[in-house]
């Protein structure tokens, strides 16, 4: 059972994450659609913006401690870890013959708390 504190935390990182959703996709399709950049490129631009809102909102709101290089690489590490998890679930529909979204789904299903418990646990565990 989640006590008072982790709920408040999971809620916060829960809503962070759908405007870090949300602006990530206004970059993407701004730089593709109105400047005509790549979309490899505007998704690794949009990519490191939103990671950066992202640190910089759930330190502040979510786990309410400073904001650190130390503790940014650890968010980024995750991060990371997180897209590779998803590109692995993709993979593996592709290799089962599978729709490619139910690996998207797969990741959208288990990815929030499973990042969401690595970073209350790692990444911004030292100040709590």
């Amino acid at each position: 059972m989640l006590n008072r504190e982790t709920g408040r935390q999971l809620t916060g990182f829960s809503l962070i994450g759908v405007i870090n959703t949300l602006i990530h996709l206004i970059i993407v399709t701004s730089m593709v659609e109105l400047l005509e950049v790549h979309p490899i490129p505007a998704n690794g631009f949009a990519f490191i913006s939103a990671n950066l809102f992202s640190f910089w909102a759930n330190s502040r709101w979510s786990f309410q401690t400073a904001v650190t290089s130390h503790r940014y690489a650890r968010f980024l590490i995750v991060s990371l870890a997180g897209l590779t998890v998803s590109l692995i679930a993709v993979a593996i529909s592709e290799t089962l013959h599978w729709h490619y979204l139910i690996g998207v789904l797969t990741s959208f299903i288990f990815l929030p708390l499973m990042t969401f418990l690595a970073h209350k646990n790692w990444t911004w565990k030292n100040l709590q």
